[in-house]
């Protein structure tokens, strides 16, 4: 339990856009970075990123991964009141869009020994110049908006830029994607499926022996963000991602408790996986298997710190969907806190992909805790 406990506190990462961005010094003329695969990103990848031509290696060294590439990490003295909300009330904020997730470049344990060196000027045949490199690992999926990668030093506390990456872009960023399953009566003879995509015209899900539907479009912007009076939420400035378009259909004609397969989507823009789905029995069944749980929210797949992370939500999800997998689950019900995002809306996306192997085939019900509100 010990290795789950003060994931939640302030940490230095969490108030990283009320940190000086300082003026680095020019200490970079054979600093790169790159990225491996350079191409472009399918729905989800690993990405090996390399930070090489460093002089002087220091744990102090991080990468960020931005999203979109064309955000703002610079100076940003004119948005102070939409901080207060993060619980940091120390003086002006400063950078103008909350990094995705980070890491410090000492994850790679040959880095700060630089084991992996590199000549960079050789005289009458002897290396003058050695600079280090160190690479990472980062868990990306699609959502929706090019990234890029930053080079900070200075550590959280005291952070310059020193490079960035090229942009990278996703191979299909209209992709229908975290498709997720939910009641609207006690029948069992109708679900609801809502999925998230970069395409605004209306989409299909296709389901049963030759049913269809077609989807409802909504999405929201940056001035439907609400606020506690008189801070502002943090959704309204630097914790703001272009959340897509959320495609809501209702597929009827079912039976309780039985088994049906689906896909949703669209011929101009790709269709999902074909997925199998269990519809709860009607009402007034002599049982209801289901789990139930709160306070979940999300961690990260790889060595990243974010915005907030709650380590055991990895082993539930395994353990739901061990469960929805093994046995005949009938729903879930997720009681309250549900992402944790608190204003940071590109979480919601790696949330929706974290319980997606569960809320695919079962109806996730959902209630509104404090960090909803």
């Amino acid at each position: 339990m010990a290795e789950h406990r003060n994931y939640t506190a302030i940490s230095e990462f969490r108030v990283i856009n009320r940190r000086k961005l300082l003026k680095c010094p020019d200490l970079k003329p054979y600093l790169k970075i790159s990225v491996s695969p350079n191409s472009t990103m399918s729905n989800e990848e690993y990405l090996t990123v390399t930070v090489s031509g460093v002089l002087i290696p220091s744990s102090s060294d991080w990468v960020a991964m931005i999203s979109p590439s064309s955000s703002n990490v610079t100076d940003c003295p004119l948005s102070e009141a939409y901080y207060a909300q993060t619980g940091d009330l120390s003086d002006l904020p400063l950078l103008c869009q909350y990094p995705v997730k980070a890491q410090y470049v000492s994850n790679d344990p040959d880095y700060l020994n630089c084991t992996k060196k590199e000549c960079q000027e050789r005289v009458l045949g002897k290396c003058v110049v050695t600079t280090c490199s160190g690479s990472l690992t980062f868990h990306v999926i699609n959502i929706r908006t090019n990234i890029e990668f930053v080079f900070f030093v200075g550590g959280f506390d005291t952070p310059c830029i020193l490079t960035r990456s090229n942009p990278l872009n996703f191979t299909n960023p209209k992709m229908p994607l975290y498709g997720h399953l939910s009641s609207i009566d006690s029948t069992g003879k109708s679900m609801r499926l809502t999925w998230v995509s970069g395409d605004e015209e209306p989409q299909q899900v296709q389901y049963g022996d030759g049913m269809s539907q077609n989807s409802v479009v909504t999405t929201f912007t940056q001035d439907d963000m609400c606020s506690s009076s008189p801070l502002p939420s943090p959704a309204k400035d630097f914790g703001w991602h272009d959340p897509g378009f959320i495609h809501t259909a209702v597929m009827i004609g079912l039976q309780p408790s039985s088994t049906f397969s689906y896909i949703y989507g669209s011929d101009s823009i790709g269709w999902s996986n074909q997925t199998q789905f269990r519809t709860p029995p009607a009402g007034g069944s002599d049982g209801l298997y289901f789990i139930a749980y709160g306070d979940m929210g999300k961690a990260p797949f790889d060595s990243s710190v974010e915005h907030y992370i709650q380590p055991g939500s990895l082993s539930v999800i395994k353990a739901v969907t061990d469960e929805v997998n093994s046995v005949n689950v009938d729903s879930i019900f997720h009681i309250g806190d549900i992402s944790y995002a608190t204003g940071f809306l590109v979480e919601w996306d790696f949330f929706l992909e974290l319980i997606n192997p569960v809320a695919s085939q079962v109806t996730y019900m959902t209630a509104i805790g404090n960090h909803e509100r």
